[in-house]
């Protein structure tokens, strides 16, 4: 229902897209409403994994746009059709980043109803981008409001049953369309094909699907839980919401070898509700009594020979203009074509004219590429090659880079100046300098100057240097790793806020921080940012205590439970290390070297972590790798007679190798 253009903001200096309802349906008031509805859905949603709206409205010609952020990136259809199927991890990432974009929306009580691949954007960085939220409906409790004319809206491939069928949706039909995703990515299959849009809705609601492991036997079984409950027929069998999802998706790696998940026996719909053809009435009975017969009309018997006359006569004009056709090509001789891309415009003419080409047989066409201006960057025909003599040359000529205004960037955020210079064809990496400056009147983090200044020409050559004040940044410390009581801590040292702290259960001791969220370890944040901690909570698991300044264990730990003691509260009075039990070992630590080989004969993608626990360290996390080949690792680990110690290496979330180093 619309066109998107690729255009620059003249005030901002950055590249947007902009969605325009086309021309004819301007005037339907139902393609009218819609596009309202999308753009009033994407501006109630501010999450980074959504594509953000800047500006709706209506132009003096009277054509609706919306103007929102330009994702430079691939649709996740066009991933899947280039690479399919993804890796579990690429895809368990990609699944949970749509995951935080829905449950944000559902919170605003918005229901996608749409989500399919095409609607999913991945930055080059990897980041998702959900958008299109043109059939979005905001929901009232569990119901929401369908369109006057009860057509089913969404895509036949990824909709739900209760979409199918016409009913009232809610978030769990959002829910059924991110199973039918998570089916594809990982084979790059669809659980439902058919003939026609009829025959796969039928499907939806009546048929069973194969097994996404019967495709692709290296999805973990955890995994394919989650997509056999999220692609259940009843909505009731489901996920009660985005956040029960998202507990199983990061705890499906660390524990893959579960039960499989038995569905739910469904009472399947036998029919289905679809638009009648034609006018209702042709299907009514006719009136009793003798029918009227229409009186036979006179067959006029030489009209076939007419037409048999006329189709003689076209085939015969059409046989002999094509055998002098082809006997003019046959006799008309060839000359060279010479490749001259990569050719000045001047040194591609004169080799054109000196291999017999004229004027009239050279065609240029100037446009915007990267290659330098005035340069050849493509012809057609490709060269070199044999030519009928006459036939005509088509030549690209370069106007050089695409030139756009170097964007006003003071008093802009650093992170965001950089997105903006991204979305504006920099390579930041290679052409960006970050000048860390002294400035009292600008806000920590801010762009305060920029080189060369807005409003100059730039192109995706060009160097550029961000000055922007040191004010009041602070860096993201070390949480991972540390009791949750020590990583508050570090948190209000470092002058950062708590943000929401998750429990779930990973193979560290209780109570430690395994991850961090949205920033990691080293990051330059402003003062007050809020960082997310995950915390491990195992059930039955014992030395899961916080360490205190006495040298117990507080949280259930046993007298043998390991301190850290390379965080504060760890250490007794004395500065010697405390065991469980507050018994220090007078004993200095021995250090024993160890080697971690993780081999991969089969070429497989695998995620490595690797935990230490010594005499100064309990579950340190000192390996968390993707390799594609085998890679050894040397540890120190230091002992005492009071602390052995243990590498466990974990192999895509499970346990491959434990290593015992004892004081000898």
């Amino acid at each position: 229902m619309a066109v998107v253009y690729r255009a620059v903001d003249t005030l901002l200096g950055r590249q947007v897209a902009v969605k325009m309802l086309r021309a004819q349906f301007a005037g339907d008031d139902e393609f009218v409403s819609r596009f309202r509805r999308e753009a009033q859905s994407a501006a109630s949603l501010s999450n980074p994994n959504i594509v953000n709206l800047y500006d709706v409205g209506v132009s003096a010609s009277n054509e609706h746009y919306i103007v929102m952020e330009y994702v430079d990136g691939p649709t996740l259809k066009d991933v899947i059709r280039e690479r399919g199927p993804l890796s579990v991890n690429e895809s368990l990432d990609i699944t949970m980043q749509i995951c935080d974009a829905l449950k944000h929306a559902h919170a605003r009580q918005i229901v996608h109803q749409d989500i399919k691949p095409h609607n999913i954007l991945l930055t080059k960085t990897g980041q998702v981008k959900v958008t299109d939220f043109g059939i979005a409906r905001a929901i009232t409790g569990n119901t929401i409001t369908l369109h006057h004319d009860h057509s089913v809206l969404g895509s036949v491939h990824y909709f739900s049953p209760e979409q199918a069928r016409g009913a009232p949706t809610d978030e769990k039909s959002d829910i059924y369309s991110l199973g039918v995703v998570m089916y594809e990515m990982l084979t790059k299959r669809l659980p439902f094909s058919g003939d026609s849009p009829v025959s796969i809705a039928l499907k939806h609601l009546r048929d069973d699907f194969v097994d996404p492991r019967e495709w692709n036997p290296e999805i973990p079984q955890s995994v394919e839980n989650i997509i056999l409950r999220c692609l259940t027929k009843s909505p009731e069998d489901r996920y009660s919401d985005m956040a029960a999802l998202e507990v199983d998706l990061h705890d499906a790696l660390i524990h893959p070898d579960v039960p499989k998940y038995v569905r739910p026996v469904q009472e399947l719909d036998e029919t289905i509700a679809v638009p009648a053809i034609g006018n209702p009435r042709s299907w009514e009975p006719e009136e009793k009594g003798a029918p009227e017969v229409a009186p036979k009309k006179k067959r006029r018997w030489w009209m076939p020979l007419i037409w048999t006359f006329v189709t003689l006569i076209v085939i015969g004009v059409g046989a002999t203009a094509a055998y002098y056709v082809v006997m003019d090509a046959i006799q008309t001789p060839n000359q060279m074509l010479p490749n001259v891309t990569g050719k000045s415009e001047t040194a591609a003419l004169q080799l054109l004219k000196t291999a017999g080409f004229t004027n009239n047989q050279i065609i240029e066409k100037k446009a915007t590429n990267p290659a330098a201006a005035g340069t050849v960057y493509e012809q057609s025909p490709t060269g070199p090659t044999e030519v009928k003599q006459g036939r005509t040359v088509t030549l690209w000529v370069s106007n050089g880079p695409e030139q756009v205004l170097m964007p006003n960037l003071v008093g802009v955020p650093l992170q965001e100046a950089v997105t903006t210079l991204t979305n504006n064809g920099i390579d930041v990496a290679s052409q960006v300098t970050k000048q860390a400056t002294t400035n009292s009147t600008a806000q920590a983090g801010v762009v305060v100057s920029t080189t060369p200044q807005a409003g100059t020409p730039i192109t995706p050559n060009t160097q550029i240097v961000l000055q922007y004040s040191q004010g009041q940044m602070t860096t993201v410390p070390t949480l991972v790793g540390l009791p949750l009581n020590q990583a508050l801590a570090a948190l209000q040292a470092a002058n950062l806020a708590q943000g929401q702290i998750t429990y779930s259960q990973y193979p560290i001791q209780n109570n430690y921080v395994y991850s961090i969220t949205p920033y990691h370890e080293g990051a330059q944040v402003p003062v007050g940012t809020k960082i997310g901690l995950y915390v491990a909570q195992n059930p039955g698991q014992s030395g899961g205590g916080v360490g205190n300044n006495t040298g117990n264990s507080v949280g259930g730990g046993t007298g043998n439970s390991i301190p850290n003691n390379n965080t504060a509260g760890t250490n007794s009075t004395t500065g010697t290390n405390s065991t469980g039990n507050g018994t220090a070992s007078m004993i200095p630590p021995k250090q024993e070297t160890v080697e971690v080989k993780v081999s991969d004969n089969n070429n497989r993608v695998i995620h490595v972590q690797v935990y230490k626990t010594d005499a100064r360290d309990s579950n340190a996390l000192v390996v968390d790798k993707v390799i594609k080949a085998t890679s050894s690792w040397m540890f120190r680990v230091y002992v005492t007679p009071d602390y052995p110690g243990q590498i466990m290496v974990y192999e895509n979330g499970r346990l491959q190798q434990n290593y015992s180093v004892p004081y000898n």
